[in-house]
């Protein structure tokens, strides 16, 4: 993904289902279904062909996104019939999965709709959070976020939008240790200045 993207962290032993995910962000706006021809889709990941879209039925899709078979599923959400999000549920190790959409090709109005609904989505599982990434304009897409939401002390050069992390992980990190945040349990979340 480019220019722009919002990565949510996730315990992978107590996470909220993915149907309830999908859920939260339907009902908020962002759906899986294109509205216009009611198809769900994939997106394939090779090694037979790249970014292709399949399509899909949604009980599959869902049964999927529990990344039993694979460690990465790509597919499409939908804020109207012409602007879709490229989405991705990915493993991180065996403790962790990230979701992970992307905001490119978007208006700024269109990529605040997709992150208040991914926001919604996140309080069905706070508790299960391990951590998110928001990077409107995408400067730190080369970052390694998942080592530094595992704990590892990866400096940041670029800021994102907003970073949260566990508390603990802050604490240990020494540019985040010093960088003034707000707590919401179980993150803190440190906001880049406008």
């Amino acid at each position: 993904m480019s220019d722009g993207f919002y990565y949510w962290y996730r315990s992978a032993r107590h996470a909220v289902s993915a149907d309830r995910v999908i859920e939260a962000l339907e009902a908020n706006g962002v759906v899986l279904a294109n509205p216009a021809t009611g198809a769900v889709t994939a997106i394939t990941n090779g090694p037979e062909s790249w970014g292709e879209q399949v399509s899909i039925g949604r009980r599959e899709l869902l049964a999927s996104l529990s990344l039993g078979i694979a460690e990465e599923v790509n597919f499409q959400l939908w804020l109207n019939d012409e602007t879709d999000v490229f989405t991705r549920f990915r493993s991180v190790g065996d403790a962790m999965t990230v979701v992970e959409f992307g905001l490119d090709g978007m208006t700024a109005a269109e990529q605040e709709e997709v992150i208040f609904a991914v926001s919604q989505a996140v309080e069905t599982d706070r508790k299960g959070t391990m951590g998110l990434v928001i990077d409107r304009r995408g400067v730190t897409e080369d970052a390694d976020w998942d080592s530094l939401v595992r704990g590892a002390p990866v400096p940041l050069g670029d800021w994102p939008d907003l970073l949260g992390v566990r508390l603990d992980v802050a604490a240990r990190h020494p540019q985040l240790a010093a960088a003034q945040g707000r707590v919401e349990p179980p993150l803190m979340i440190l906001a880049r200045d406008p």
